[in-house]
């Protein structure tokens, strides 16, 4: 049967989420639909990333991290687009298509409206099982972007059904009598879908407390404040950056701080290229930058608005200081004392290796156990140090934190203040 004989438009969603379980609190981190028309051509598209409130889930798995979804609209702020997108449809399509539109349906609840009850065809069970790529690859489709790309999916998911769909008589039957989804009225907002380049362009951008920074210290090239004023703000950065964010709260004390103590942008240039530069001297010191050290770095460096520095030569010229002068060599593998016997958690999935093998909730327990902490399972007021892998996380741990103004230090930090070589 032609595919122009496929009667209706039809709605093709794929979602990437935190996890599987929409009615345990998982939540939608990002959406895509596409509608195609009788031809399976594509007439409309929708996708955005979601900020859902709440930790990111296995960025190992969608690819996307706390940052790339902070400023993105809440499912709430993009629905109305949503619906536009989906209006005139007579059924929605997806491959396992129960799961995303279970996501769907707990997201439309969430802000109120009940999602419809409508006829759903999943290509997963069309294809006899297996994993969209897989199935796509048999039948020669080919992916427009990377797996696990909620828009990528969603136009790969619509090739396949059009090329199954055909062959499926008594589906065809059935698009044939239906009407038109009702979807809810749900009005549009000011809020704009963003995509995940959207964000990462935005991420490029130097941070804004940096222009303030800059912009209310005193601007001759001159150095004015004394040295221990420069080594006084060096201090405070090194606290701030524990975290590897830099909050409006702690924006504004850099702020406060570098023009009570008097000093210059240049000043503040120097003490900023210095700390990248010591953070290389420690990745250098045992032979070994691995790539958490060298995530490490360029997350710095953005910070510091070192990035358009070439992070190779600044390891080069790290590593040509450490073999000149053994004084330069930082004590990377002594343990900060003052962390023994702190009350320690740790949220969200961690990045880092240990000996090969990726640090797990139980191993990071273990290792910090082994360096006289004591783990705890929740934040309380008692609590002494946060440990994270995403400095954006919007886990229930770290907003408690915050709150509580609990001590917060990303897991790359942690390991070196701990003494573990980590990958």
């Amino acid at each position: 049967m032609p595919t122009s004989q496929l009667p209706g438009l039809i709605a093709i969603i794929d979602v990437e989420t935190t996890g599987l379980f929409p009615l345990r609190h998982d939540r939608v981190v990002e959406l895509a639909a596409v509608v195609i028309d009788g031809d399976g051509r594509i007439v409309r598209e929708f996708v955005s990333l979601v900020n859902p409130g709440r930790d990111i889930g296995p960025s190992s798995i969608h690819g996307l991290t706390a940052e790339d979804v902070l400023h993105a609209p809440q499912f709430g702020d993009i629905a109305g687009l949503l619906v536009e997108t989906l209006q005139g449809t007579v059924a929605v399509a997806g491959h396992n298509v129960r799961f995303d539109y279970q996501f769907i349906e707990s997201e439309f609840s969430r802000i109120g409206y009940p999602a419809p009850q409508c006829f759903t065809i999943c290509t997963m069970q069309l294809a006899g099982g297996g994993g969209l790529a897989e199935r796509c690859c048999d039948y020669g489709i080919p992916l427009d972007g990377e797996a696990h790309h909620a828009l990528a999916d969603a136009r790969a998911t619509a090739r396949l059904l059009s090329f199954l769909l055909p062959d499926q008589p008594r589906i065809v039957q059935k698009l044939s009598r239906l009407m038109p989804i009702q979807w809810p009225a749900i009005p549009s907002t000011a809020k704009q879908p963003i995509t995940r380049d959207d964000s990462r362009r935005r991420q490029t951008e130097p941070p804004t407390y940096l222009q303030r920074l800059l912009g209310r210290v005193h601007a001759g090239a001159e150095p004015i404040a004394t040295e221990g004023a420069v080594m006084a703000y060096a201090a405070l950065l090194d606290r701030v950056l524990e975290d590897r964010q830099v909050d409006e709260s702690e924006a504004g004390a850099l702020v406060e701080m570098a023009a009570k103590w008097g000093l210059s942008g240049e000043q503040i240039n120097v003490t900023h290229r210095e700390y990248l530069n010591q953070l290389a001297i420690a990745a250098v010191a045992d032979g070994v930058v691995t790539e958490a050290e060298r995530r490490d770095l360029k997350l710095v460096a953005r910070l510091l608005g070192q990035e358009k520095r070439d992070l190779d030569q600044v390891l080069q010229e790290a590593a040509a200081k450490v073999a000149s002068s053994p004084l330069s060599r930082p004590p990377t593998a002594t343990p900060e004392a003052s962390l023994t016997g702190k009350r320690v958690c740790f949220t969200g999935e961690l990045q880092s290796r240990h000996n090969g093998q990726l640090i797990t909730r139980e191993i990071a327990e273990e290792l910090a156990t082994k360096a006289g902490l004591i783990v705890m399972d929740s934040v309380t007021k008692k609590l002494d140090l946060l440990v994270l892998a995403d400095p954006h996380s919007q886990s229930g741990k770290a907003k408690k934190a915050r709150q509580y103004g609990i001590r917060i230090m990303h897991e790359s930090v942690f390991w070196k203040a701990i003494g573990v070589a980590v990958e």
